[in-house]
């Protein structure tokens, strides 16, 4: 396996895709955008704001590696992840175990307390998910890039006044989330990330 470190702490086995191919984003709009050359990275930088809300790549599923610090006593560790299908893997103390239960949004247990340590726990597993909700809120997101248009909206000449649009600040290149969207993704939220 080849694994990526993610901007979350985790490893993936390969290169995160956009969460909407191409292909979809232009379904979903109605190929609105079908001939616009910013509709990968606008579909791309809209998939890096959910993840980075989310707190996790998200989707779709891959298979993942966590190295988890052990900051005291405890029998249980958290997954940066919300939906977890497979368990493929566990290392407490660089010694492989079988002994432990796991739960989808992310907990795995071990019947006995945890040494504290860094990078005490290993865990190899499967997780992520693009449900058609989500695949919907990354078109909306770059959907909404793509139509501000960046330019000039006003001009004044004698005490020298240019207003610029809103287009600047949330380009396709760094589309933003708004409350609603944010509200929109609390159940893909990681629960936490570390030991408890």
């Amino acid at each position: 396996m080849a694994y990526q470190l993610t901007p979350w702490g985790y490893e993936v086995d390969g290169p995160l895709p956009p969460l909407v191919s191409a292909e979809d984003f232009e379904d979903a709009t109605d190929g609105r955008w079908a001939d616009d050359l910013r509709t990968i990275t606008a579909v791309t930088a809209a998939s890096a704001a959910i993840r980075n809300a989310c707190g996790w790549h998200v989707g779709p599923s891959m298979r993942c590696r966590a190295t988890i610090d052990v900051d005291g006593l405890t029998r249980s560790v958290w997954l940066p992840a919300r939906n977890v299908t497979a368990i493929e893997s566990v290392t407490v103390g660089g010694v492989a175990t079988d002994d432990y239960e796991w739960s989808r949004i992310g907990e795995v247990r071990f019947p006995h307390p945890l040494q504290r340590g860094l990078q005490a726990v290993v865990i190899e597993y499967v997780a992520g998910t693009c449900p058609g909700d989500l695949a919907a809120l990354v078109a909306g997101i770059a959907g909404r890039s793509l139509a501000l248009r960046p330019g000039v909206t006003s001009e004044s000449a004698g005490g020298v006044s240019v207003s610029v649009s809103a287009a600047i600040a949330a380009s396709a290149s760094a589309p933003f989330l708004t409350d609603a969207e944010r509200t929109m993704l609390m159940p893909y939220k990681v629960v936490r990330a570390h030991a408890t």
